[in-house]
This record gives C-alpha cells, sequence and structure tokens, in this order.
C-alpha cells in the first residue's frame, strides 16, 4: 500500500508544480513565419491522368501507458481527426490496349495507383489528448501521432478497399478520356463514335482481356 501512497502524492507534487509554473510564467506569444527552401521542380515523363478522388474524414488514436517503480499510473490518450482526399490516377506514357470490334472499342487501362501522399487539410485538423499526465505528456503524444498518419494514409490508399470503392468512378473517367480521343481520330469523323468499354490491367477481366487484344487483327 505504501508503494502506491507515495507514487500518489508524488505524481500531486509534479501535476502542482506544473500548473504553479504556467501559473507564474504564462506562455508568450509566438510569431510564426513560412519560408520555401530547396525547391526541385520534376516532369512527370508522358504526364498522368487523375481518374478519381475519395474525401474522408480519418481519425488516428493512440494509448501510451505509464509506469512508476514499475506501477501503472494511468494512460495517456492521444487523437487526431482531419479531412482527408485520396486521389488517384494512371500514368499516360504507358502503352494501353486497344481492340475495335465493329463499333465496340475494348480498351485495358494500366492499374490505377493512389497519388501520394495524400492529402489532409491542416487547417480542420483537430487533435486532443486526456488522462492523468496529459498535462505533460499529451503534447508530445499527439506530436508522435501526427508524425505517423502519412505512412498510415498512404497504406490506406493503397489498400484493396479502396482501391475497389474508386474502380467505377476510375472506369467512367477513362471512357470519357478514350470517347474524346476517339472523336480526334480520322475514321470516326462525321460518323457516331463506337461504344467504350474499359478494364483495367489489375481486374479479373482486364487480365482476361489482354490475350485477346494481342491476338488481334
Amino acid at each position: 500500500m505504501k508503494p502506491i501512497v507515495t507514487v500518489l502524492i508524488a505524481a500531486s507534487l509534479g501535476l502542482n508544480s506544473f500548473f504553479a509554473y504556467r501559473l507564474w510564467f504564462p506562455p508568450v506569444a509566438v510569431q510564426t513565419t513560412h519560408d520555401t527552401q530547396d525547391v526541385v521542380v520534376m516532369r512527370t515523363p508522358g504526364g498522368l491522368l487523375e481518374v478519381s478522388m475519395i474525401s474522408a474524414e480519418e481519425r488516428f488514436d493512440s494509448t501510451t501507458g505509464h509506469t512508476v517503480l514499475g506501477v501503472p499510473v494511468g494512460n495517456t490518450v492521444a487523437q487526431i481527426k482531419v479531412p482527408t482526399v485520396y486521389r488517384y490516377h494512371i500514368p499516360l506514357a504507358k502503352d494501353w490496349d486497344f481492340r475495335i470490334s465493329g463499333r465496340t472499342l475494348i480498351v485495358v487501362a494500366p492499374p490505377v495507383r493512389p497519388s501520394l501522399p495524400v492529402a489532409i487539410d491542416t487547417g480542420k485538423l483537430a487533435s486532443f489528448s486526456s488522462g492523468i499526465w496529459s498535462p505533460i505528456t499529451g503534447t508530445d503524444a499527439v506530436g508522435a501521432l501526427q508524425k505517423s498518419i502519412t505512412l498510415k494514409l498512404a497504406e490506406k490508399a493503397a489498400s484493396p478497399q479502396l482501391l475497389l470503392l474508386q474502380r467505377e468512378a476510375a472506369r467512367q473517367t477513362v471512357s470519357e478520356f478514350v470517347q474524346k480521343w476517339v472523336v480526334d481520330q480520322p475514321r470516326w469523323k462525321g460518323v457516331k463514335p463506337p461504344t467504350v468499354f474499359v478494364f483495367f490491367e489489375d481486374e479479373p477481366l482486364g487480365r482476361k482481356a489482354i490475350p485477346l487484344l494481342s491476338e488481334a487483327p
């Protein structure tokens, strides 16, 4: 029982000291500046076609346990919520497979890939921490959690669930892109353009269509 009482007394003294420090030495106003350095501009060979976008509010949580002399003395819980935009694209430089059958144009496009890093609206980012130690440990806990979200968002953007969720929107974008290209071709001038069917290389129908296209005359 005595170790627990000792821990509680130590915790109380620590918190009282912290609050007394904040009372006697209030935080001063902070001035912020912005500077851009080491700018590198690179071209994307052939360009990219943005095909879809997913908007969502993402939430991230972390829990850190604390001990004193091996005795658990509570947790610090950190949470971040932030509006997120996932964007997806396909490369234009890569060869696309086409096959025309009558008035039907079959297209097998490259696989859709996420555009990284995932975009977040930092102006609407909300964070908080809770727990008996949060006045002391909360800032570091939130900071560590915030540093981890870029990788977590990249992993989610490439997940099968999100790739499947955006696929039909991407298919429609590619179909519209191809239809505009077809209209400019001489053979379709003055006639009704063909019906366009779009598949992606990494979906089952796309993999089945590639051999058929390679056999096309």
